[in-house]
C-alpha cells in the first residue's frame, strides 16, 4: 500500500504563551496511549490528571476539546472496548496539533477492531491522521463545514484497521517478549520471528525458546544430513515460524551461505529438512573505471562496494598479478548481478563479463558452464582463464623481497639463499592455495612459524609460511581447492613484521615462483561453443551498450 502524503504540522506551540493548548496535547498524547494498555489501566489517565475519565471515547474527546476550544461532539463508542494486554510499544510519533473529535473517534474504532496489533497504531499516529485527512470521503466540504453532512466514521475506521493490517503484513516490530527478534505476521496466520546468530550462540540456544528439549534433538538430528546445525555461524540469519493463534512451532529456517538455506518444517511428530535456493531480486549493472592509485579506490569511484574489486581480482588473477603489475591509468568494465532482497542489498551475483586494460594489454572475461556444469570464466575465443596456479597467493599487497640465491638476512644479518617470494601485508590478510591439491603438512615449523605445504599435480609442492593462523578445516591430508582461503597472514617464526614467505618446489627442489609457466586449464568443448559464441555476443551487446540493462533476465541469459 502506497503511503499518503506527508502531513506538515504547524509549528510547535509556545507552553508560556498558549497554556490551554499544551494542556491540550498533552490531554490528547496521554488519551491515546491510554488505548494501549490492560483493561485495568484504562483509568491511568484518572491517576495521572486527577479527572473523572471513564472511557477511551471520553479521554480522547477531552483532548480535542482542548484543542479546539470548543465543545465538539461525535459518534459514541463503546464504555467497555476491550484494551490488549500491556507490553513495550515504540514510543507514539508526534501527533498533529489539531485532532477533531471524528479523526479521533475513527483511530480509537480502528484500535479497537485491530486490538491483537496496538503497537501499529502507537508507532504511527501521525502517519494514521495524515492517512486519514487524506481519505476522500473524509474531507471537510462546505456542507460538512457548516456542520449538515457527517462523513461515516464507520467507514474512515475500516480504511484505517486496513492500513493497520498491510503494515502489519510487511512492517516486522520488535518482539517485545525477547527484543533479539522482529516479528511479522504473514497472510496465512503465521508469525515469522526473525534474528541473527550472536556471539556463543548454539542451534540448542536459540531453538529452546520454541521447542521442548526432546524436539531441540529431534530437530538438530534431522537436519544432520542437510547441514550440520552444530556449524551455525555468528551473524547468519534464522528465522522461526509459529501458528499465531495456537503458538505451535511450523518451521525453522537457517541460512547456510548467500545462497542455500535450511528449512526445517514440523510434519506431526516428526521435523523434515531440506535445502533451499535464496530467492533474490537479480539486477544486472555495467561497472566502469580507471585506476588513479588502486584497484580498490577505483572500484569505489564508482560507488560499488570492495567486494567487487577482490571478484574481478579473482577473475583476472591467472592473467594480471595485482600486486605489482597494475598501473596508473589501468581501466576495467564489469558486467555483474546485484541481488536484492526485500529492496535491499544483499550482494553481488555472477560476474557475466569483464574487460580489463593492463599496461596496453587487453583482457576479456565470459562466464560459461564447462564440460561437468561448472561455471568457468574464459577469454573470447574459449580459453579457460583459469590456469592450474594461480599467480600469486594473495591480492593487494607488495613485494617485499624476491627470490634470490644471496641475500642479506633481515634478522640473522648474513647472506643466504632465499628461494621464495615474501609479501609484505597486514595481520589477518586471507591466504589462498594456489592450486588444488593436498595439504601434507599444516603446522609450526620453526623459523617458518605456521606453515602450510600443498602437493600439487606434476610433481609441484607450494608452501605458506610465518602464518598468523589457519582456517577453518584446514589440516593434514584435507583436499583444497585452488583460490580457497588456507590461512592468514602473521609473523610467526623468525620475523620482522607481518608478511607470506610464499615457496614453490618442482620435483623436490625450489624454484622461482614468478617464473614458472602455468598450463590453462581445458578450453570450452567444441560441441559447446556455439552456444558460448552466443553467449559472448550477448554480453558484449550489453558492455557496448546496444542492449539495455533492463531487458537481462538470469533465467533466459545463455549458459
Amino acid at each position: 500500500m502506497k503511503k499518503s502524503a506527508k502531513y506538515i504540522y504547524p509549528r510547535p506551540v509556545s507552553r508560556r504563551r498558549h497554556p490551554w493548548r499544551w494542556l491540550g496535547l498533552t490531554a490528547c498524547a496521554a488519551a491515546v496511549a491510554s488505548l494501549f494498555v490492560f483493561h485495568d489501566d484504562l483509568t491511568g489517565m484518572t491517576r495521572l490528571f486527577a479527572s473523572p475519565v471513564a472511557s477511551v471515547e471520553t479521554a480522547l474527546l477531552a483532548g480535542a476539546r482542548a484543542l479546539s476550544g470548543a465543545e465538539s461532539e461525535g459518534p459514541a463508542l463503546e464504555e467497555n472496548a476491550v484494551s490488549p494486554p500491556a507490553r513495550a510499544l515504540p514510543a507514539p510519533a508526534a501527533e498533529p496539533a489539531a485532532l477533531s473529535s471524528r479523526e479521533i473517534a475513527a483511530l480509537a474504532q480502528a484500535a479497537e477492531e485491530q486490538p491483537e496489533r496496538p503497537e501499529m497504531l502507537v508507532a504511527s499516529v501521525g502517519e494514521s491522521i495524515s492517512h486519514l485527512r487524506s481519505l476522500p470521503f473524509f474531507l471537510p466540504t462546505p456542507e460538512e463545514e457548516a456542520g449538515d453532512v457527517v462523513p461515516p466514521l464507520s467507514t474512515a475506521a475500516a480504511a484505517l484497521t486496513e492500513m493497520f493490517r498491510e503494515r502489519e503484513l510487511t512492517g516486522p516490530v520488535v518482539y517485545a517478549d525477547n527484543e533479539r527478534y522482529t516479528v511479522e505476521t504473514d497472510g496465512s496466520g503465521h508469525q515469522i520471528f526473525r534474528s541473527v546468530v550472536a556471539k556463543g550462540d548454539t542451534a540448542g540456544v536459540i531453538l529452546n525458546e520454541w521447542l521442548s528439549a526432546g524436539d531441540v534433538m529431534s530437530l538438530i538430528k534431522a537436519s544432520d544430513p542437510v547441514f550440520s546445525l552444530a556449524t551455525i555461524r555468528e551473524g547468519r540469519p534464522f528465522s522461526v515460524e509459529r501458528d499465531a493463534q495456537s503458538g505451535d512451532f511450523i518451521r525453522f529456517v537457517y541460512e547456510m551461505d548467500n545462497t542455500q538455506r535450511l528449512v526445517v518444517d514440523r510434519r506431526d511428530a516428526s521435523f523434515v529438512a531440506v535445502a533451499e535456493p535464496i530467492e533474490y531480486d537479480t539486477e544486472l549493472v555495467k561497472v566502469r573505471g580507471t585506476i588513479n592509485t588502486s584497484l580498490f579506490e577505483a572500484v569505489a569511484d564508482t560507488g560499488e562496494g570492495p567486494v567487487l574489486a577482490v571478484n574481478l581480482a579473482d577473475v583476472f588473477s591467472c592473467e594480471i598479478n595485482f600486486i605489482n603489475e597494475i598501473r596508473q591509468g589501468d581501466s576495467f568494465e564489469v558486467l555483474v548481478e546485484k541481488l536484492y532482497r526485500d529492496g535491499e542489498f544483499k550482494g553481488y551475483g555472477k560476474m557475466l563479463a569483464a574487460r580489463f586494460e593492463n599496461q596496453g594489454r587487453s583482457y576479456e572475461a565470459y562466464l560459461f558452464a564447462d564440460a561437468e556444469g561448472r561455471l568457468r570464466h574464459y577469454n573470447a575465443q574459449g580459453e579457460a582463464l583459469q590456469k592450474t596456479l594461480l599467480k600469486a597467493p594473495l591480492a593487494f599487497t607488495r613485494v617485499s623481497s624476491g627470490y634470490s640465491m644471496n641475500r642479506k638476512h633481515p634478522v640473522f644479518g648474513y647472506s643466504r639463499p632465499h628461494q621464495g617470494v615474501d609479501y609484505a601485508a597486514p595481520t589477518g590478510t586471507p591466504i589462498k592455495a594456489v592450486g588444488d591439491g593436498t595439504i601434507t603438512r599444516a603446522g609450526w615449523g620453526n623459523g617458518y612459524g605456521n606453515m602450510i605445504i600443498i602437493k600439487h599435480s606434476g610433481g609441484l609442492e607450494s608452501q605458506y609460511a610465518h602464518m598468523s593462523g589457519f582456517a577453518r578445516g584446514i589440516k593434514s591430508g584435507v583436499r583444497v581447492k585452488q583460490g580457497q582461503t588456507i590461512g592468514y597472514v602473521g609473523a610467526t617464526g623468525v620475523a620482522t613484521g607481518p608478511h607470506l614467505d610464499f615457496r614453490l618446489k618442482q620435483n623436490g627442489k625450489f624454484i622461482n615462483p614468478t617464473k614458472v609457466i602455468v598450463p590453462r586449464e581445458d578450453p570450452v568443448d567444441k560441441k559447446r561453443l556455439p552456444a558460448f559464441q552466443e553467449m559472448v555476443a550477448s554480453a558484449q551487446s550489453y558492455l557496448d551498450g546496444e542492449t539495455a540493462l533492463a531487458e537481462y533476465s538470469p533465467e533466459a541469459w545463455p549458459h
